[in-house]
């Protein structure tokens, strides 16, 4: 190789690191041990849930005090991006009987919801907390599948949630955009501490990144989920993905909860999620008409907003679906959803049937922009066309 081919590779390496969004990113050292599990809480905290309401400080808080009373066969990591400083990688451990957060990284000219972003992230929890297994909670406002939540705002170009709602811009990322930017990477769970998002779309869309899926199908409470309850349960031999679920559920939906706010609560197994898809597809294949025909009205939704676009899957399927049809997608569904839980009532929604996954029911928002991004998921595709 002569000198002016090395200087050609020298210069494409130094470039690489230019453009790197990192502003301190030391190297870890190299006899970092593999742990059993990493968990990485991804806070898109640039909004409201931060400032005024200070959600994720106390959930943090709560992160600490699990980590100061259990021992922790692993390693609990923080992306967080909120207002007033650069966003970091922080890391909570337990030293001398307490909880300590060390800053591992700190990001300069990096936006949560941008692709790029979200791969450097977890490209750097990767080197500095290898394991054998990964976690990933996303904290953030969200609307399920809708394409920069068209409902919630008069255009896509001042749009409050999708995935994020950041700044003063409220950026935000679409969930097909969100499962590209995952791809190289392969997590145990994924859990959604945001609302809306245990949609069938969603869970098609991340079918290949994860094995199991929390979130819920209705809005999730501020307050979030119970992490000093539940971060334990992530280090466990086997992780208990039903127990994270139930300790929700005994924080928002039993009614001998103190908050007894009620609420929803979903586990996925992704999995089945290609046999449920084959059922669906065969139920409305041929059924144009009769899915146009559907009174809405009838149908069990989740949104709080008219007009509605988030229905039970199967009350759905079940206007189309012959009887046995709806025996088989029934079975189906209990092993893609080994576990849910819900309220009769959420705020001003009463819940009479519940799947544990929500679905768009085409031409439903008469909306051109939802129709073309909807037909455009890998959901649609497979289901519709």
């Amino acid at each position: 190789m002569n000198n002016r081919i090395i200087y050609f590779f020298a210069l494409l390496l130094g470039l690489q690191c230019m453009v790197a969004c990192c502003d301190k990113c030391d190297e870890p050292p190299h006899d970092k041990p593999v742990m059993r599990h990493t968990a990485l809480i991804y806070m898109m905290a640039e909004n409201s849930l931060s400032d005024p309401l200070n959600f994720d400080t106390e959930n943090i808080n709560a992160m600490r005090r699990a980590i100061e009373d259990n021992t922790i066969d692993g390693r609990l990591l923080i992306f967080i991006d909120e207002y007033d400083r650069k966003p970091c990688l922080l890391e909570i451990s337990k030293k001398n009987k307490s909880s300590v957060i060390d800053t591992l990284i700190t990001y300069d000219n990096c936006l949560s919801t941008d692709t790029t972003t979200i791969r450097q992230v977890m490209d750097d929890v990767i080197k500095h907390a290898p394991a054998d297994s990964y976690g990933l909670f996303i904290w953030t406002h969200a609307s399920g599948w809708l394409p920069q939540n068209r409902f919630y705002a008069p255009s896509r170009q001042n749009a409050t949630t999708s995935i994020g709602r950041e700044g003063s811009k409220k950026l935000t990322i679409d969930v097909d955009n969100f499962a590209k930017a995952l791809q190289p990477y392969h997590f145990d769970y994924i859990l959604f501490d945001a609302c809306l998002m245990s949609c069938v779309e969603v869970a098609y869309e991340l079918r290949d990144v994860c094995d199991h899926i929390i979130a819920t199908p209705t809005e999730t409470m501020g307050a979030g989920f119970p992490y000093y309850e539940i971060v334990p349960l992530l280090y466990h031999e086997e992780i208990n993905h039903k127990q994270i679920c139930v300790e929700y559920y005994n924080k928002y939906i039993s009614p001998a909860s103190s908050s007894n706010t009620g609420g929803t609560i979903t586990l996925v197994e992704t999995k089945h999620l290609e046999e449920l898809a084959d059922i669906c597809h065969n139920i409305v294949e041929g059924r144009d008409q009769e899915i146009l025909d559907i009174n809405l009205k009838d149908i069990q939704y989740y949104d709080n907003r008219p007009p509605h676009v988030l229905y039970d899957l199967a009350h759905y399927m079940q206007q189309l679906a012959t009887p046995d049809e709806y025996i088989q997608l029934t079975e189906t569904l209990n092993k893609v959803v080994p576990y849910k839980a819900a309220s009769r009532r959420f705020l001003n929604i009463t819940i009479d049937t519940y799947c544990g996954l929500s679905s768009y029911i085409p031409g439903s928002s008469n909306d051109s922009i939802v129709e073309e991004f909807y037909n455009n998921l890998q959901w649609s595709q497979r289901i519709y066309n």
